[in-house]
């Protein structure tokens, strides 16, 4: 096994499984495997002796980013990824993950880019069936450059050490990573309510704040609240668009059948659904736009639907499609970041 310049941190408490399945995924990739442990149990312990990681308790601050930055004090390689216990690599992606990282840690700009990971979130549907879900993370990176922001508990953002500002950050998809660990109603309502006490905190801190206020929303969505995470969505658009939130909503569902051919109204629908979080609703609007321009109805909107095509594609791990929609978007700026984000 190669010895790779690279430390795999992981934050743990009370799921020795998990934790098992999570460092078998990794053990053949050669980095330090550092595990933070804020359950500090002695089986926990032994398992990270029987595995090869270093094993650290850590007092539970009600923060995951101070969780976070404290992992990286344990580290001896500057190159940093992060997985939680309740996620794993699998088989037939560690070759890829792998290199997408040496790749990675190989750019010259270290000081400004991060790695981004696909989490495919796997969920119980309350007819029995699953589900995946994508989203992306920010995982990877120099901590020469960057820590988690403090002020930040449940969201995993970095800042830089630098004092540079975060858009001008270059995003890089680097792996492809399985969760499981809002599987069940029951677990999603246990981990959520955690998440959900310091998204609240953050919120108190930082007032109207529409990136506090995405995260309390996301918590509630992760729970199951819809309706809860809706109203503050709708919040949300208010604020970005000076229109009222609820009652644009409300004018989508109603001028679906009047508006079906209009590339404006499938556009204005899909921003809409994509800001509330409803991505299979979003990705059908931006398909619509497509379909009309085969039927011969074109629109000025077409690269763009093919990037959010793309982007929804991308978080799915379905770095293909996404590449092949990137493409289409022509010389649409986004487009044309994100495909070389994922190349």
């Amino acid at each position: 096994m190669c010895k790779m310049d690279l430390a795999i941190c992981i934050l743990t408490k009370d799921e020795d499984d998990k934790l098992r399945r999570c460092l078998d995924s990794v053990k053949d990739v050669g980095a330090e495997l550092i595990v933070i442990d804020s359950g500090q149990n002695e089986s926990t312990k032994a398992l990270c002796q029987e595995l090869a990681a270093e094993y650290h308790p850590y007092d539970w601050a009600d923060n995951f980013a101070l969780a976070r930055n404290y992992a990286l004090e344990q580290t001896l390689s500057n190159n940093i990824y992060f997985l939680d216990s309740d996620e794993w690599w699998a088989k037939e992606d560690v070759g890829f993950n792998t290199s997408k990282l040496l790749k990675y840690f190989n750019r010259p700009d270290l000081a400004e880019a991060i790695g981004t990971a696909t989490i495919i979130n796997h969920r119980q549907k309350d007819d029995g069936s699953e589900e995946e879900v994508g989203q992306l993370k920010q995982r990877a990176f120099n901590k020469s450059y960057f820590r988690y922001d403090k002020e930040v508990r449940v969201d995993e953002v970095l800042s830089s050490t630098l004092g540079f500002d975060s858009l001008a950050f270059n995003l890089v998809n680097v792996t492809k990573v399985h969760h499981d660990g809002f599987l069940t109603a029951e677990s999603r309502t246990k981990k959520s309510a955690q998440k959900l006490g310091l998204a609240l905190k953050d919120l108190e801190a930082h007032p109207g704040d529409n990136k506090y206020l995405l995260t309390l929303a996301d918590c509630y969505q992760e729970g199951g609240q819809t309706e809860a995470a809706k109203l503050i969505y709708n919040q949300v658009v208010s604020a970005t668009t000076g229109r009222d939130g609820a009652e644009l909503y409300q004018t989508v569902i109603e001028n679906e059948k009047m508006l079906v051919n209009s590339p404006d109204y499938h556009f204005m629908a899909g921003e809409i659904y994509g800001m509330h979080h409803e991505d299979a609703k979003a990705q059908a609007h931006f398909a619509k736009i497509l379909a009309l321009q085969d039927e011969g109805i074109d629109s000025t909107y077409v690269p763009v639907a093919h990037y959010f095509i793309g982007k929804l594609a991308e978080a799915k791990g379905d770095f293909e499609t996404a590449k092949k929609h990137y493409r289409l978007s022509g010389e649409y700026p986004d487009a044309i970041d994100a495909l070389a984000a994922i190349l």
